[in-house]
């Protein structure tokens, strides 16, 4: 019976895309039909992406990534699903869920495993790439040459003027300079 109420059977099948969809004041019947010609061509698994890629979806993601890191933080037994979910994080299709896979591995791994964020530095996302050099400074060991190097180069070279000036702030960090202080002198961690 469901088959002649096609967005019935839909909606029954795919609540949380067919409320998407019909959210964003899409006629169902054309919808429906373009669903289904994607479904006969690629699987159901074509349904699952489109799902995934919604932003609700991110932003699920993204909070999860959020209470995973927070409670790390505090339970070193929670490290390892959250350094897992992160690094899954880093390879999602949507920037919200890699931004927030970055800011979960600096507040949880271990330091000096700063490589595993360096590649985001190329991401196609502005604010993915400055995420990823900040937190670069705060993963690798203070002093660490190839992490300094790296940084360094990204400062030159970056093309971003954001990305330019996190890595001149996170090369500041690795060396022990943590701001300017009044009359242009620097504090240091170091002294």
């Amino acid at each position: 019976a469901l088959s002649r109420f096609p967005a019935m059977a839909f909606t029954m099948a795919f609540p949380r895309i067919a409320t998407a969809v019909f959210r964003r004041g899409y006629a169902a019947e054309p919808v429906l039909s373009q669903l289904s010609r994607v479904v006969s061509a690629q699987g159901t698994g074509a349904l699952e992406q489109l799902h995934a890629s919604h932003p609700d979806a991110a932003e699920q993601r993204r909070d999860l990534l959020r209470r995973l890191g927070a409670e790390a933080e505090k339970d070193d037994s929670k490290k390892p699903e959250a350094i897992r979910e992160a690094l899954d994080a880093l390879e999602d299709e949507h920037s919200l869920v890699r931004l927030a896979g970055i800011h979960a591995l600096a507040r949880v791994a271990s330091m000096g495993s700063w490589q595993t964020v360096a590649a985001m530095a190329t991401d196609p996302d502005e604010l993915v790439r400055v995420a990823a050099v900040r937190a670069m400074g705060r993963m690798a060991e203070p002093g660490d040459a190839e992490a300094l190097e790296f940084l360094e180069k990204a400062e030159k070279e970056a093309k971003d003027r954001s990305v330019r000036g996190a890595a001149r702030d996170a090369a500041a960090r690795l060396r022990g300079h943590f701001g300017a202080l009044p009359g242009g002198g620097q504090a240091t961690m170091l002294e």
